[in-house]
């Protein structure tokens, strides 16, 4: 669909909001979004595309809701979305479903220091610790854990073998050899995880956090998991190595909040290998869809990445074991 600052407005009328004043579509990689300006205010509007893979069905937005209110009722840093006229917070135009929150004023550090990065880590267990056995009424159907991985990657393997994409044959052959290797037993702590907690989703005020963003991924999972994927966005150097004084900085701060437990001490170093696989393996198929500057990080995640986590893997447990 063609959304015109027409559209925009019929969406705007069924808020009792002030009259929109100005409104600019903003640049992103999968949802769309606008920023509007009404009454003094600044607003967000988000929708999904109407197809895979970033569409998500109304239910599927209700769940984000579900979570997004939960959190503010818990002070947690998130915006609430806003209720239109008949007190519906999820929106559906179309084939489009998404909700319209008021816009944080913020920015994320690409680079963030090790005292940013241990203050994230307090962020993000004291989120662990609130959505710990916490589930939504609704479903989310897109699911991003290893079961779900390893099944999808049977149609994926097809894709990328038929493909153009450099060294297809060995992308295929190592990363069935690593996700195969991997399990995370069903014990481990659970709850409804953001999925994608990388530097670019956290806003900051100077030295403060003032929102966490975009929960379009979130699912009822491993706790684990999601530090896994965590730790990939926040303790890398470059994008190209392992750096354990900010993995120290990141889970000392973390376990102020919350304790690990034994089990997710013994899967982290594992769920940062899955959560560097899982991005390897989104990349390659982003990259064969049309983006192909993203080929690069797909081999280098896949080839060189997974080898420096396994380079680091006693240095990962002893600070893990560290009192």
């Amino acid at each position: 669909m063609n959304f015109t600052g027409d559209k925009i407005k019929v969406i705007w009328s069924s808020f009792a909001l002030p009259g929109i004043g100005q409104i600019k579509r903003m640049d992103a990689s999968g949802n769309l979004f606008w920023l509007i300006g009404a009454g003094g205010q600044k607003y967000l509007l988000r929708l999904s595309p109407a197809e895979e893979p970033r569409y998500r069905s109304p239910e599927e937005i209700s769940a984000e809701v579900e979570l997004l209110d939960y959190l503010v009722e818990n002070n947690f840093p998130v915006e609430k979305p806003i209720k239109d006229k008949n007190g519906q917070a999820v929106i559906t135009f179309g084939k489009h479903a998404g909700y319209l929150r008021k816009y944080t004023e913020g920015v994320f550090e690409e680079n963030p220091s090790l005292a940013k990065i241990e203050k994230f880590g307090r962020l993000l267990g004291r989120f662990h610790l609130a959505v710990e056995n916490f589930k939504t009424k609704n479903n989310r159907e897109h699911i991003w854990d290893l079961k779900e991985t390893k099944k999808n990657f049977i149609d994926d393997k097809t894709l990328i073998l038929e493909s153009n994409f450099t060294d297809k044959e060995k992308f295929v052959k190592v990363f069935e050899r690593e996700i195969n290797a991997l399990d995370f037993p069903d014990e481990l702590p659970q709850g409804t995880i953001h999925e994608d907690l990388g530097t670019r989703h956290v806003l900051w005020e100077k030295e403060e956090i003032v929102s966490v963003i975009d929960f379009d991924r979130c699912y009822y999972g491993k706790l684990v998991l999601d530090l896994g994927q965590a730790c990939r966005g926040w303790c890398l150097e470059n994008d190209q190595r392992w750096n354990n004084g900010k993995f120290k900085a990141l889970i000392g701060g973390y376990r102020e909040k919350r304790e690990l437990a034994p089990l997710e001490k013994t899967c982290l170093a594992d769920a940062i290998k899955f959560g560097i696989l899982e991005r390897s393996l989104s990349f390659c198929l982003r990259s064969i869809s049309g983006q192909k500057s993203l080929e690069e990080y797909a081999r280098q995640s896949l080839f060189n990445l997974t080898q420096e986590l396994e380079n680091n893997r006693r240095l990962i447990n002893d600070i893990l074991n560290q009192n």
